[in-house]
């Protein structure tokens, strides 16, 4: 616990001023019910360095298919468990180093849960909650005293992406009306900082002249929140090589989870200081089927399962909230399916005002070319589950993170 977090916890005035927010209407209208009842705080030498150590991670993972499979990114498509007309598709351009690095804090330093190589992440628009905290005139002393600061995503997805030219976020198969309010939360920060973003799906788009049209209007840049499962059947895709497309379809080989594996398991590839990055950051990591089975049922409660290409918590299966029994089954029932086994982190747990219960915090590490990017801060009581994920668990509650 930091002592600003310290400071914070210790001084009632401010502990309702989560409640107390002025939040833009959109972005209330998706977080303001499940807002975490206190800020977070962080140092920004801390939040540089694990930024540099996460990119550097991206790096070594970028450097995969040299390294292991001869250059051949079909061949590490194939070892990802990636269908070869999604791997067609990604081609083997090195994408930018965009991503988030989901984390868990553990004593003095951080521990990697997964990395989400990509702009289709959510949790961009967490950062206009930091600056709402960071405007807020009940907590405006505290941030002086402090010397606080907010760090926004959406200006470093803006910077990464450029604001020049007609922008557009697509989704496909009816994902704008599910995720609409994120959407409109989205939007509303670009909008603040001067940008208008359309908004459309693949089944709106056509191609003319090599570049996509959204109902007529010409797309100069997309962010993509489609994956390379939803575009296999779209040519226009193939086509539209004018229109930018951020990021790329390879960024998809390197956010899936059997990449954790194949660094945790193949230390001999590694240098010394890459070794130690792997280890400072990644708890151990294999593929499912190259663990004795009875390995990974004697230590269910140390272990969980993930599903290498899901995401949003989606086929995340926590040894320690099932019994033997449900645990033999579920092993059965994922057989031969791309999962990786990975040892449980234990984090430092948190304190919220007002509530008795220990609180698990997941860090989302924003990362760009330029370094760190802002962060996603997404919390819940520790009885509540295993996944912290605002997608996939209704009990996820989210916060803004100030630095100092």
């Amino acid at each position: 616990m930091t002592d600003v977090t310290e400071d914070y916890l210790a001084d009632e005035s401010l502990h309702g001023v989560m409640r107390g927010l002025a939040l833009p209407p959109a972005l209330r209208a998706q977080y303001g019910h499940r807002l975490v009842d206190r800020p977070f705080f962080l140092d920004r030498v801390t939040a540089d360095a694990v930024a540099a150590d996460v990119r550097a991670f991206f790096e070594l993972l970028y450097s995969l298919p040299g390294r292991m499979f001869g250059g051949s990114v079909p061949r590490f498509a194939r070892a990802l468990g990636i269908p070869p007309e999604e791997a067609e598709l990604m081609g083997d351009d090195r994408p930018p180093v965009y991503g988030r690095a989901d984390l868990y804090r553990v004593g003095d330093g951080f521990r990697l849960l997964e990395i989400n190589a990509g702009a289709q992440l959510g949790g961009h628009d967490l950062g206009e909650i930091a600056r709402v905290l960071n405007d807020d005139p009940t907590l405006a002393p505290f941030v002086r005293r402090h010397g606080l600061r907010h760090v926004n995503p959406v200006e470093k997805l803006i910077e990464a992406v450029g604001s020049d030219g007609t922008i557009a976020f697509l989704e496909e198969g009816g994902m704008l009306e599910k995720f609409g309010r994120g959407f409109a939360s989205l939007r509303e920060s670009f909008a603040r900082l001067g940008v208008e973003v359309l908004l459309g799906e693949l089944e709106d788009v056509t191609e003319r002249n090599g570049y996509l049209h959204l109902r007529g209007t010409r797309l100069d840049k997309v962010i993509r929140y489609f994956s390379a499962r939803q575009a296999v059947d779209y040519d226009v895709l193939r086509k539209a090589t004018g229109t930018f497309l951020f990021t790329p379809f390879s960024s998809y080989l390197y956010g899936n989870k059997s990449t954790l594996a194949l660094l945790s398991e193949h230390r001999e590839t590694l240098t010394a200081g890459e070794g130690e990055l792997v280890d400072r950051l990644l708890p151990w990591t294999r593929y499912l089927d190259r663990v004795p089975r009875d390995h990974v049922r004697e230590n269910r409660a140390d272990l969980i399962l993930k599903a290498a290409g899901e995401f949003a918590g989606t086929g995340v299966h926590a040894g320690w909230l099932h019994d033997d029994r449900e645990w033999a089954r579920l092993l059965d029932e994922v057989a031969g399916q791309p999962y990786v086994v990975q040892e449980r982190v234990r984090p430092v747990l948190d304190v919220v005002p007002g509530d008795d219960r220990p609180w698990l915090t997941c860090w989302g590490w924003f990362v760009s070319e330029t370094g760190f990017a802002g962060m996603s801060i997404r919390a819940m009581p520790q009885e509540d589950g295993a996944v912290v994920s605002y997608a996939g668990n209704p009990l996820t509650h989210v916060s803004g993170l100030l630095v100092h």
